[in-house]
């Protein structure tokens, strides 16, 4: 498994890069925030590896019918794909699923609050956030290349996991208070 950085903030903002590093500190590539039409504003985020393309990831404005249930828009320079919140799971804990190059694609929090990565049943990445230090680590499997589709998923998806966090204390907080 090879292992990537990037500090955290609490608040991100247009113009505000994040560097991602690889486990020698060599930057790898940078996060910032984006646009996509048709997507939630402030929820979009880009991660655009050094010396290559920009994968695009956001939430799609919801409405009334679909408010629990969140798709994500991915968009590459070539595609766009589209994943969805598991129906039922998504009301527990964070769980994410869909195709992308023709292949299925989970993320999902475990146990102890990470998120896991899974491609065709196959775990290739977790993510473990730092509350304490806003170090955010990324465990990926040495086959998955850093220029690829999935690698910006995986970065990508902390900050959809952030989000969903963030709602999800919201509602709790308007039912139970």
């Amino acid at each position: 498994m090879k292992l990537y950085q990037f500090k955290d903030v609490l608040y991100m903002k247009k113009g505000r890069a994040l560097t991602v590093e690889n486990e020698e500190k060599e930057r790898i590539g940078i996060i910032e925030q984006a646009d996509i039409s048709g997507c939630e504003k402030g929820h979009v985020f880009s991660f655009t590896v050094d010396g290559g393309s920009s994968v695009m990831l956001g939430i799609k404005k919801r409405s009334i019918k679909n408010f629990l249930v969140a798709t994500y828009v991915i968009k590459t320079e070539e595609k766009t794909y589209t994943l969805k919140d598991k129906v039922g799971n998504s009301l527990l804990y964070f769980c994410i699923e869909g195709n992308i190059e023709r292949q299925i694609i989970r993320i999902e929090e475990n146990w102890s609050k990470d998120l896991e990565i899974k491609i065709d049943q196959t775990h290739i990445a977790t993510i473990k956030a730092n509350d304490f230090t806003f170090k955010t680590t990324i465990f990926i499997e040495d086959g998955i290349s850093e220029s690829s589709t999935f690698f910006a998923i995986t970065v990508l998806m902390y900050f959809m996991y952030k989000i969903y966090n963030n709602e999800s204390e919201f509602i709790e907080n308007i039912l139970f208070d």
